[in-house]
């Protein structure tokens, strides 16, 4: 690093120190510029727990949420990561995999000295996903000063192996008045290759798992009526999914016509799917993964869409087939009537 002498014309070299010399401790130091400042990492993240003590009487370090509700494991090393330092982060973020919801705002509410409703609240405004997705990834991230070229090695192994592991160098420099100042860098992945890495691994990664995949554009050859019992169940069954599914289908049986994303992500935001249009193009999308579930060949038998073919790529244009057309409107009717009945008869009850 050097800085700028501007009215000389000059690069001065800054000293490059280490944590050590500068008797800055990791728990005590390091730990908390993380803590107070966890974009330093490259990235919106919600830190929820620090010095989290495990079963084995070991303490993780940082623990954050991501903007897609994935857990991140925090491993802070200071001058060097040593040799291990990717399997004690793996062995600790395994431990929590584990966690329920219910875990995640337990330990965010202790971390911020409040209760779990309040965590709960604080985490489902800062992540981009439906709260249900809460942990179903995790990550590791590795930071020091320096990385074992073991370490190295055994990242990029893992990132292979669909481990979502990175490494952040986290540089102290020392200039002429003995300021500090910390430098990071992401070195894996590589911010300038990170599109092409991250691509490499999803195309592997579909490689790996097309037999066990749960995508499907497989279609039925159901007669009509039993196309629409079909339907009628998936429009009945007890899931958060299916308000947002009635009010999809509802906004493209309007017409016998395609709709484009954006036109039906306008669509269910005005029909209340979703606080903002962001989050209700993020519930459409959950929508279009539910369209191409091995389990619903039905769907994909009246509903078109185009798709790049794969399981994760953006679906557009969706379209109800003409000849089922009539038949999806009568499954929403039916089905719509079913739930006020039932509605009725829960007041009713609630009120002898």
């Amino acid at each position: 690093m050097y800085r700028l002498d501007i009215p000389n014309k000059r690069l001065i070299k800054v000293k490059t120190a280490t944590y050590g010399e500068l008797n800055l401790k990791e728990r005590f130091d390091i730990q908390e510029w993380i803590a107070g400042t966890p974009e330093i990492l490259g990235e919106p993240l919600l830190i929820i727990s620090k010095e989290l003590i495990l079963p084995s009487g070991r303490r993780l370090d940082l623990l954050a949420v991501d903007k897609e509700g994935a857990l991140a494991v925090i491993e802070l090393k200071r001058d060097s990561s040593g040799t291990d330092a990717e399997w004690q982060a793996i062995k600790y973020v395994s431990y929590c995999s584990s966690f329920s919801h219910d875990d995640i705002y337990e330990h965010f509410a202790e971390y911020l000295g409040t209760d779990a409703d309040d965590a709960q609240l604080r985490i489902e405004s800062f992540i981009h996903c439906e709260p249900e997705e809460l942990n179903q990834r995790q990550r590791i991230i590795l930071v020091s000063k320096e990385f074992h070229a073991e370490v190295i090695s055994a990242v990029l192994w893992l990132r292979e192996s669909e481990i979502d592991m990175q490494c952040i160098r986290l540089v102290p420099y020392l200039d002429h008045n003995g300021d500090c100042f910390i430098d990071p860098e992401i070195i894996i992945p590589l911010p300038e290759a990170k599109d092409y890495i991250q691509k490499k691994e999803s195309k592997q990664k579909g490689q790996r798992q097309t037999s066990r995949s749960t995508f499907s554009l497989e279609e039925s050859n159901l007669e009509p009526a039993e196309l629409k019992q079909k339907i009628v169940a998936s429009l009945t069954r007890p899931s958060d999914l299916t308000q947002r599914l009635r009010a999809f289908l509802d906004i493209i049986s309007q017409e016998d016509r395609a709709y484009d994303r954006d036109e039906v992500k306008q669509g269910l935001y005005e029909a209340g799917v979703g606080s903002d249009i962001g989050q209700a193009g993020r519930y459409l999308s959950n929508i279009s993964q539910f369209l191409t579930k091995k389990s619903n060949p039905h769907l994909r038998q009246a509903i078109e869409f185009e798709t790049g073919g794969a399981h994760g790529e953006t679906k557009n244009n969706y379209h109800i087939r003409t000849e089922y057309r009539h038949l999806v409107r009568e499954a929403l009717e039916e089905t719509l009537s079913d739930t006020s009945t039932a509605s009725q008869d829960q007041s009713a009850t609630q009120s002898i």
